[in-house]
């Protein structure tokens, strides 16, 4: 890409994976432009793993439940939060953009603030207001981070580094510390977290990608009865009644930790943890930034596109890859599943048992996923 432009702008309105997969692109950005000014556009839940990015000056949150909330409250107060944030836009006077949002909204509003160059991908011709975009037609014949190789290619960058990066703040890893000890789990202890859910980002499509709770309670008391494990059980504040549930199925006391910490507590614990067992979602992209060694369960999504990046030993996906209706979630869409989720429901314990094995030995993943 010819010149340096003076400020740059990066859109991604989606959720912690989405967001968390940009981040070896934000690096490559700074990368190529050190004297640039470089900001990022989110939504207010990912904004925590934004804060701490040591290659962004600043951030800008869109978050549309809220001002829908607003709007309902009073239209005239909506339009005002729209209009303040188009505002500070506007005012920016942005160079460049970097839309990866798939869509055209941002493409044209970016265009009528007069953002000469506004880049990214042309997905169902929805970049028809960008002034140079890649033609896609999905994620999935790759990751989504080579998604985004392909697009600095593009554009005329390298992606030289592509692992996730995710920086706690001090207060939150001070937190961590303090709340272990105060466990007495501050040092020594085989340390488990199990993620039962996961993926808010999903809304009601969630339960179609989680594995059973049943599944989970066996590969919490197996850890516990083996490798002497301390199970720690997270999840939203939403997500207590199936925390719950897998406490009471096990046969041995676990420590439910479900709604009691902030995202960037939780991202605090996660990086103290010596093993984490969950669906595929944000939480297994956070625990693989703090180089946690993960065990993860994918159902209807593809974990060649949305799994573990990079890939390796620390990392073990379980899934079925005999199942000829599997990955289903392609272009964006989890279809009716006719099979009763056979693709998870169809998956057992000891399936989990053996990955967990692999990784803690430090073996190389192979066969089933």
């Amino acid at each position: 890409m010819s010149g340096s432009p003076n400020r740059i702008l990066i859109v991604n309105p989606f959720g912690i994976g989405d967001v968390l997969f940009t981040t070896p692109l934000v690096r490559a950005v700074r990368r190529a432009f050190p004297a640039s000014r470089l900001y990022y556009l989110c939504n207010r839940r990912t904004e925590t793993i934004l804060r701490n990015n040591p290659h962004l000056d600043r951030l800008f949150v869109y978050e549309k439940d809220e001002l829908v909330a607003r709007w309902r409250a009073s239209p005239r107060q909506g339009l005002r939060e729209v209009g303040r944030l188009f505002r500070r836009l506007r005012q920016e006077r942005f160079d460049l953009v970097i839309d990866l949002s798939l869509g055209e909204r941002y493409g044209f509003l970016l265009k009528l603030f007069g953002v000469p160059r506004r880049i990214g991908f042309n997905y169902r011709n929805r970049g028809r207001f960008l002034s140079e975009a890649l033609p896609i037609d999905g994620y999935h014949d790759a990751h989504v981070v080579d998604y985004y190789r392909r697009l600095l290619r593009f554009m005329g960058m390298r992606l030289l580094e592509d692992s996730l990066e995710l920086e706690p703040s001090e207060a939150d890893q001070r937190w961590a510390t303090d709340w272990l000890q105060s466990r007495g789990l501050g040092s020594g202890r085989f340390l488990a977290g199990i993620v039962p859910a996961g993926g808010v980002s999903w809304g009601i499509s969630a339960p179609f990608r989680r594995w059973n709770v049943e599944g989970f309670a066996a590969v919490g008391d197996w850890l516990i009865e083996r490798h002497g494990a301390q199970v720690l059980l997270f999840g939203e504040a939403a997500d207590r009644s199936i925390c719950r549930t897998v406490a009471r199925l096990m046969q041995h006391p676990t420590l439910d930790v479900s709604g009691q910490t902030t995202l960037g507590q939780f991202v605090g614990l996660l990086g103290r943890l010596d093993l984490v067992i969950c669906n595929d979602g944000g939480p297994l992209h956070l625990a693989v930034t703090q180089g946690v060694k993960t065990v993860s369960v994918f159902g209807p999504v593809d974990p060649a596109v949305y799994g573990p990046y990079p890939p390796g030993a620390q990392h073990r996906v379980v899934y079925r890859p005999d199942l000829p209706c599997r990955p289903c979630y392609r272009q964006f869409r989890l279809p009716p599943c006719p099979y009763e989720r056979a693709c998870l429901r169809e998956l057992d314990a000891e399936m989990v048992m053996d990955a967990c094995e692999e990784v803690l030995a430090g073996a190389v993943p192979v066969g089933r996923g």
